[in-house]
């Protein structure tokens, strides 16, 4: 079966910031999708939060190219009315990940990859931290 895994927010901060210890499995996570091995989804949510943090923290660097190669190897779920409603409901201790995860359910992923697992206990799919989905 052919993987879709979806994204938090975090995996791609560890990669584009190098952040250890995660930093190096995000990056794995990051090629298998540019690869076309994995069908990887983030939420709308995710890509606004990714683009604020990279401007907020990286002045230096030319942020759009990374956000461009992003839109180019994974596909962005549009966060509804209806989905941020049902976020509100589901037994995450944060919201935001509740959105994720909800996201996750709507793009029918097979995996959740996050750098902080304990946040989505009690998911109706496998939630896998970045080194164990990238065999670290």
């Amino acid at each position: 079966m052919f993987k879709r895994i979806f994204l938090d927010t975090n995996v791609f901060l560890d990669c584009l910031l190098a952040r250890e210890p995660s930093w190096r499995a995000a990056a794995k996570i990051l090629d298998m999708a540019a690869k076309n091995e994995v069908s990887a989804f983030t939420s709308s949510v995710s890509f606004c939060n990714i683009a604020y943090i990279l401007n907020k923290l990286e002045k230096a660097r030319i942020v759009e190219n990374d956000l461009q190669f992003l839109l180019n190897i994974v596909q962005i779920v549009p966060n509804t009315a209806q989905m941020l409603g049902q976020a509100l409901i589901e037994p995450l201790p944060d919201y935001e990940d509740s959105v994720q995860y909800v996201s996750a359910l709507k793009a029918e992923c097979n995996y959740l990859i996050t750098s902080n697992k304990k946040h989505f206990r009690h998911c109706k799919i496998l939630v896998m931290s970045t080194a164990e989905f990238a065999g670290f």
